[in-house]
């Protein structure tokens, strides 16, 4: 079940969309990162871009998405008594893109 947190408006106003969209990723991103830890609470961020009067804001939220365990799985060590050699597999960073 996803948990919607309130919107957080960046106080500051951008002459053009471009502007304020190319700051929402980098909130996006650097908020996600900071939110998100390693085991426990995983969130997403959303973002959107509006117009007021002539110019750009930014308004973000994070939206919870579930626990992360301490198990990140693959090794199969749990069902077996001899644990088998770990591959390295390179990890991948869900990233969404803002929506608009």
């Amino acid at each position: 079940m996803m948990e919607l947190m309130e919107w957080v408006k960046i106080q500051t106003l951008y002459d053009s969309e471009k502007q304020a969209l190319k700051t929402a990723n980098i909130v996006a991103t650097t908020e996600a990162r900071l939110a998100n830890q390693q085991r426990g609470p995983q969130y997403e961020v959303e973002t959107r871009v509006e117009q007021t009067d002539e110019k750009w804001q930014v308004f973000w939220r994070k939206i919870f998405i579930g626990n992360k365990t301490g198990c990140g799985g693959g090794c199969e060590s749990c069902s077996d008594s001899e644990p088998s050699p770990r591959k390295r597999e390179g990890k991948v960073i869900p990233f969404k893109r803002p929506s608009v």
